[in-house]
């Protein structure tokens, strides 16, 4: 009786210890079965720019994108209260570390034109950049974001009146082409002769193409 005690009690042991493995990790370390947990999301963004962005105002549409260096970021256009000393409009970006870039600001105006900031669709291509619509007041242009390692490059306005003939990302009187089939957009560019005048003078277009730094005439 005693040797059988000893038996069953030995069984039991081997039976409990098989359960456990079962459910352990094999020797990977990972386990061998049971729901796998589900990841953490990679940002937690907030329905409108901080404070610290220096967009505070309406928020009218965002977009989440992948930055290359700073992960997710979400960028938001924001319609500002109009003053004379800022522009109404705004393109503010977030980190998912809810740390805010440099701000945008765009000169546009809501009452007249109906979607004077928009994004482009879709909002970014295969170049990582993020294309921006606006309308200073007469013809649409394009506003480019691209990546670096802080944030964005900068536009290269230096007063509200370059809103109107543009910057080193930043094209007035210009549209998006594509994606083609690289996945990446073109900007077709007008650009208005003054001969015999800038009223009767005709109009040129110049197609861009991104080349890793700038947006170049091509052909």
């Amino acid at each position: 009786m005693a040797r059988t005690a000893l038996l069953m009690s030995a069984l039991a042991a081997v039976f409990v210890a098989g359960c456990a493995d079962a459910d352990g990790p094999d020797r990977s370390g990972s386990a061998r079965s049971g729901p796998t947990p589900s990841a953490r999301p990679d940002a937690s963004f907030p329905p409108s720019p901080p404070p610290a962005s220096g967009c505070v105002g309406k928020p009218r549409d965002h977009r989440d994108i992948h930055h290359p260096d700073l992960g997710p970021v979400r960028v938001f256009l924001v319609q500002r209260t109009p003053s004379v000393s800022r522009p109404a409009g705004c393109v503010a970006a977030v980190t998912g570390s809810g740390r805010a870039l440099d701000p945008v600001e765009v000169d546009v105006d809501w009452n007249i034109m109906k979607d004077p900031l928009r994004f482009a669709a879709p909002a970014t291509d295969s170049t990582k950049n993020t294309f921006v619509i606006y309308n200073p007041g007469r013809y649409d242009g394009v506003l480019v974001l691209v990546p670096t390692a802080d944030g964005f490059a900068d536009i290269g306005w230096r007063s509200a009146d370059d809103h109107y003939s543009g910057g080193r990302l930043a094209f007035y009187f210009a549209r998006t082409a594509g994606p083609g089939k690289d996945g990446a957009y073109a900007i077709v560019q007008s650009i208005k002769g003054c001969d015999p005048s800038c009223a009767e003078g005709a109009t040129a277009k110049v197609t861009l193409r991104w080349d890793g730094h700038d947006y170049l005439p091509t052909g």
